[in-house]
């Protein structure tokens, strides 16, 4: 039997997700979501759920009410066991969650509320601004500045202008002027403060505090800060003197393969940036050598040594040892090497703690140590995973060393296609460009030489993780202007915060 769950997305930061919404939005068959749910929440959607994308933003409606009403039952009527209708906010706030609850309980069809945190409370919020405070505000107000008619609401202005405490206009973005002159027509007075707070709880958030007088002048447009609430009161002076994130107001582009860009782009986002998800390569199983992949993984105890130069290696390895119904437990007979910080993490996700690593995460130091530290490292062959494009220079290190190497391409790196517009756009919007592989850096390189564009990347600071990837860097001509001094997405970050903070 078809359940139809109505969520709340919460106001756009998907770290503010209930843990049920989680649940369901990346468990649902059918998934309806609204303009106003984040791109950084539709995100996490599974890539096999059936996605219909209604709209509902003022002026760009995709579908009218009546029709999702409809298309919840046709979708409940096909038999999808859950449908999830998410919906920006709560589904309750101004979010015609209560139309859609009679529509599917006249139907016979069940469903589910779950409640989101609605922005009126916790897009001020993001910016020091409490809707209560016992000194200033004991009451808040929410009221929605949109009607069909497109004409302000019929409010008792006066009442509103008594009330005191906090008013919260949702959708008021093309009404402030009249809501404005309004209140101080019914007693407000023209010194109280208000803002617009744009895009709350999201990187590109921004507020814009006035006196509730200066927002009355009819000709000022204020529609570039949609989506945005109109808080007017005393709270309001709580803002000032806030301290702001260190990368607020900075764009960094993340060209990380997309399922590994979340880590690099959450910790960019909460110290305030605008990560720009530009990903310039898409990793895959090595289907072709499936066969040489399963001889390598049964015969393990012939190798002294397995070498992970990075987390995908690690990822792909484990992936393939379980896909042949083995464990942590084949890499018994063998010591572990790991290049680096990352990649000695995902082994210990793994539940291996690497025997070896360099104290300089690049292979002519990774090589040197190893030789230097190990005692017997001839006695077996080691094994290198790794990608099918990835240079030799540490096997060849090794082999120089008279060490026995046997890569293992286990996975491939594919580059992802992009328009010209697209790119041209976000490189010539950003602040800074990051990489964390070779890779990335030469499949970027060679997608901006099909439409000449590596003019764009010359004008662009270039923050990279580790010297080999500074090394790819510059064989194009090009000089990084930021090296992290560790080889993690902290040390990364913490180089960006002193650098544009």
């Amino acid at each position: 039997m078809s359940t139809v769950y109505l969520v709340g997305a919460g106001p756009g930061d998907p770290k503010l997700l209930t843990r049920r919404a989680y649940e369901l939005i990346t468990s649902a068959e059918i998934v309806v979501y609204d303009a106003l749910v984040s791109p950084r929440i539709v995100e996490l959607i599974p890539p096999t759920t059936r996605l219909y994308n209604v709209g509902k933003r003022y002026g760009a409606h995709s579908m009218k009410q009546p029709e999702i009403n409809a298309l919840l039952i046709e979708l409940a009527s096909e038999g999808a066991s859950k449908i999830v209708r998410l919906k920006g906010g709560d589904p309750f706030v101004f979010a015609h969650g209560g139309e859609e609850m009679n529509v599917l309980r006249e139907a016979g069809i069940r469903y589910e509320i779950v409640p989101g945190i609605t922005a009126g409370l916790a897009a001020p919020a993001y910016f020091d601004i409490p809707v209560t405070h016992r000194a200033v505000s004991r009451s808040f107000t929410c009221l929605t500045a949109h009607s069909e008619s497109g004409e302000l609401p019929a409010f008792d202005w006066q009442a509103l202008a008594k009330l005191g405490g906090t008013l919260i206009f949702y959708m008021g973005v093309r009404q402030i002027a009249s809501i404005s002159q309004a209140l101080i027509e019914a007693g407000c007075s023209a010194a109280t403060p208000a803002a617009l707070v744009s895009r709350g709880t999201t990187p590109q958030q921004s507020l814009l505090a006035r006196t509730l007088g200066e927002f009355t002048d009819p000709e000022e447009d204020f529609t570039a800060y949609t989506p945005a609430l109109f808080v007017i009161g005393e709270v309001i002076r709580l803002s000032e003197g806030r301290t702001s994130r260190p990368l607020a107001g900075k764009k960094v582009i993340v060209t990380r393969a997309r399922h590994q860009a979340s880590s690099l782009q959450e910790a960019l986002e909460s110290e305030g940036a605008e990560a720009l998800l530009l990903p310039t390569i898409e990793l895959s199983s090595n289907e072709a050598i499936k066969a040489e992949v399963a001889t390598h993984l049964s015969q393990l105890a012939r190798y002294g040594w397995v070498f992970f130069t990075s987390p995908n290696a690690v990822e792909f390895f484990f992936a393939a040892l379980h896909r042949a119904g083995l464990d942590a437990r084949a890499l018994s007979p063998c010591r572990i090497a790991s290049l680096g910080p990352m990649t000695t993490a995902a082994l210990e996700a793994q539940g291996i703690k690497p025997d070896f690593m360099p104290s300089e995460y690049h292979a002519k130091a990774f090589a040197r140590e190893f030789v230097e530290q190990v005692s017997a490292p001839h006695d077996k062959p080691l094994l290198l995973p790794a990608s099918a494009l990835a240079h030799d220079d540490l096997a060849h290190l090794l082999q120089e060393a008279g060490c026995r190497c046997e890569r293992l391409p286990l996975y491939t790196n594919s580059p992802i296609h992009y328009e010209a517009e697209e790119l041209r756009a976000t490189l010539a919007s950003a602040d800074y460009l990051t990489a964390c592989s070779s890779s990335a850096v030469h499949h970027l390189v060679e997608l901006l030489e099909q439409y000449q564009l590596t003019d764009l990347l010359r004008e662009l600071p270039i923050a990279v993780l580790g010297e080999q990837t500074a090394g790819a860097v510059r064989s194009y001509g090009l000089d990084p202007q930021l090296i992290a001094p560790q080889a993690t997405i902290p040390s990364l970050v913490g180089a960006l915060i002193e650098r544009l903070g």
